[in-house]
């Protein structure tokens, strides 16, 4: 009754709604301690909203050029299982494998890039304008991450690929 590709939309489907509910929380709860490190923030800050959208968005768009390498993995242990359900547990491994740098990478890449970016800016200190609620800065900073993003995804996703064991003659 289903086919293989029933089976690879299901679990592309779950994959997406997992990764896209964990990645935000995790993303949120993440860059939120290690703003709040530094500085006070609050959420009734404007412009700490649109930093936070902005770190968001970027992540959760880096993280999802990781289903497609997912999806990869699962297809391959599909195959070579033939008909039993050992793969379910070998793709686990990896989507969570995978889930793990492909979110590590954001990460650094979101503070790296966030850091960077006040750093040659020397002439404004974008979070202590963020903390004055200076929405400008929020949304240029916020916006720098999403830039970010947009560079980073392709190669995230050529990394993960890399790691992806294909048999011989695909290589």
């Amino acid at each position: 009754m289903f086919n293989n590709l029933f089976i690879l939309a299901t679990i592309q489907l779950i994959l997406s709604l997992s990764f896209a509910i964990v990645v935000a929380f995790l993303a949120y709860k993440v860059i939120r301690m290690v703003i709040e490190k530094y500085y006070s923030l609050s959420m009734d800050n404007m412009s700490f909203a649109y930093f936070i959208s902005g770190v968001l968005l970027g992540v959760g768009y880096i993280i999802s050029g990781a289903i497609q390498p997912v999806l990869n993995i699962v297809r391959l242990e599909i195959q070579k299982s033939q008909g039993t359900y050992n793969w379910i547990f070998s793709s686990i491994q990896y989507v969570l494998g995978f889930a793990f740098v492909a979110f590590i990478i954001a990460l650094i890449n979101t503070i790296l890039g966030v850091y960077l970016f006040t750093k040659l800016t020397y002439n404004i200190n974008e979070f202590e304008e963020i903390s004055k609620n200076n929405q400008a800065v929020g949304l240029i900073t916020g916006v720098i991450i999403i830039v970010i993003a947009f560079f980073v995804r392709d190669s995230t996703v050529l990394l993960l690929e890399s790691m992806i064991p294909y048999p011989k003659h695909f290589q």
